[in-house]
């Protein structure tokens, strides 16, 4: 009796254990990271299922390799799935961490802010994000804080915008619907003196693309200086 109370409390302890491991990696990765860490022991879990439902004494040899088979196949495809990403992005961001003195700073989204950069005849990125998705730290840490755009964005002078969608705010509300989005990730580019023709990046962003959108806004800029000369 006694030690079915004591391993009843040693799970418990067990779990607290588990629960401030998740706190300690939500500070690292974000939210969506135990989330899919969460996702992988959940594999785990099924894993461990499938021996507990088809291994036993009396299972044949054939059976007991069948689940064992099923169940590191579970492994396997939750760790490539679910928590390969998060390390992966764990040491793109240490990385991204090391150059983030060269960065150049974010300002916080609002309407006037970026009709003010506009008449300054500055090109405007604006990137749509939230804490809470994954796809947004993803493009951020791997695309955006990557050199050869941050070298880009210098270079062209382009005014840095970060629309945080976290708490919903009326305005970005209003701004993504306007772009047909009903949520984040959202990239968009208004080209310097062309307000009226702003380009839309994809959910996914490569360092190409973004590369190739900032030189059509370039161009957009030379054609219009070419206009008015």
């Amino acid at each position: 009796m006694f030690w079915i109370i004591k391993q009843g409390l040693m799970g418990f302890l067990l779990m607290g254990t588990v629960l401030w491991l998740l706190w300690v990696l939500g500070k690292q990765v974000g939210v969506e990271g135990v989330i899919w860490t969460g996702a992988f022991l959940l594999c785990l879990a099924v894993a461990g299922w499938l021996m507990g439902q088809w291994v036993d004494l009396s299972s044949s040899r054939r059976k007991r390799w069948t689940a064992r088979l099923l169940a590191l196949a579970v492994c396997i495809g939750g760790y490539w799935f679910f928590l390969a990403p998060v390390l992966d992005v764990d040491e793109r961001l240490a990385e991204a961490n090391d150059s983030q003195s060269e960065a150049q700073a974010w300002e916080e989204f609002s309407v006037a802010r970026v009709e003010e950069l506009l008449a300054e005849n500055r090109h405007v990125f604006i990137d749509f994000t939230a804490e809470w998705c994954w796809t947004c730290k993803v493009n951020e840490q791997t695309v955006l804080a990557s050199g050869p755009v941050r070298e880009r964005f210098a270079a062209l002078d382009v005014a840095l915008i970060k629309a945080d969608w976290t708490s919903r705010n009326p305005e970005i509300t209003a701004l993504l619907r306007a772009f047909g989005r009903s949520g984040v990730p959202l990239y968009v580019i208004f080209p310097a003196g062309h307000p009226d023709r702003p380009l839309i990046l994809p959910e996914v962003i490569t360092e190409g693309l973004v590369l190739e959108k900032l030189g059509e806004a370039e161009s957009l800029r030379m054609q219009l200086g070419n206009i008015e000369n």
